[in-house]
């Protein structure tokens, strides 16, 4: 009998974190907040967003949670705080809070805000 490895499975890391502005009136969307994280990596490190696991799982109201690989957690800290604009407005990013499970993060960091996204047509 041939012994097939398993599939490489990844450990994650989630952060939760806020988007500030000095403007009072700010709206960045999911599609504003993942091109500027993809552009920000890419400038970075010269490596797309894939390379450490980051994706953009939650948004909204300006408050979001990103996951990536474990080992890359103190990179995608970095990242995240090193955004000062989106969309041309003036912005700083803080980080609320790190964990390895969404549930975790939203009940220790993020008061019980799920940052649910509404179903589209419902």
């Amino acid at each position: 009998m041939i012994d097939i490895p398993q599939p490489f499975h990844h450990r994650y890391r989630y952060i939760g974190f806020a988007i500030l502005s000095p403007s009072s009136k700010i709206n960045i969307t999911r599609k504003d907040m993942i091109s500027s994280l993809r552009h920000h990596c890419e400038s970075m490190y010269h490596q797309h967003c894939a390379t450490y696991g980051i994706f953009l799982t939650r948004f909204q109201h300006n408050k979001g949670i990103v996951r990536c690989f474990h080992t890359e957690k103190d990179r995608t800290i970095h990242l995240l705080t090193s955004i000062k604009s989106i969309r041309n407005m003036q912005v700083e990013v803080k980080t609320l809070g790190t964990s390895g499970t969404i549930k975790a993060l939203i009940k220790k960091h993020l008061d019980g805000e799920t940052l649910q996204e509404k179903k589209r047509g419902k």
